[in-house]
């Protein structure tokens, strides 16, 4: 990950699939005003911690979050349910699979960070979604 939460923040809104106006529409910033705050370099604006979850909500990232949690020695864990969402449980394990290749082939192409961090977002959720399927499968069979 980049150095510095500043240089975090800069780099997932530039890594966004938005447009960074829409961003700064999105939480009530002027587009050069949002643009200064997240510059490291510019020591006349800084991006107040309050901005924060907004800008992670507008660009769709837990990054920052991922980061500090890093930091602090913990690891970031949806809490939202997880369900198969494939009809068979060789389905299941086949887009576990398919996330593996990506999160493995984004690494190797020297993709940014965020998009190496989503694909490994989706193979934490694939996995979770494979042994959701085998705990339901074993319950199902008495055991």
């Amino acid at each position: 990950m980049p150095k510095g939460i500043q240089n975090l923040i800069l780099e997932m809104v530039q890594n966004c699939p938005r447009p960074v106006k829409s961003i700064a529409s999105e939480v009530g910033k002027p587009y050069s005003t949002l643009m200064r705050e997240l510059d490291p370099e510019d020591r006349g604006a800084k991006l107040g911690v309050e901005m924060l979850l907004p800008l992670m909500q507008a660009c769709d990232s837990t990054l920052p979050l991922r980061y500090l949690a890093e930091e602090m020695g913990y690891r970031v864990a949806s809490v939202r349910d997880i369900e198969p969402d494939k009809p068979t449980f060789h389905e299941e394990l086949l887009d576990t699979y398919q996330a593996l290749v990506e999160y493995h082939r984004a690494m190797l192409e020297g993709r940014p960070v965020e998009y190496v961090a989503k694909w490994r977002e989706v193979l934490i959720r694939q996995l979770k979604e494979d042994f959701a399927f085998y705990v339901t499968r074993r319950s199902g069979e008495g055991a």
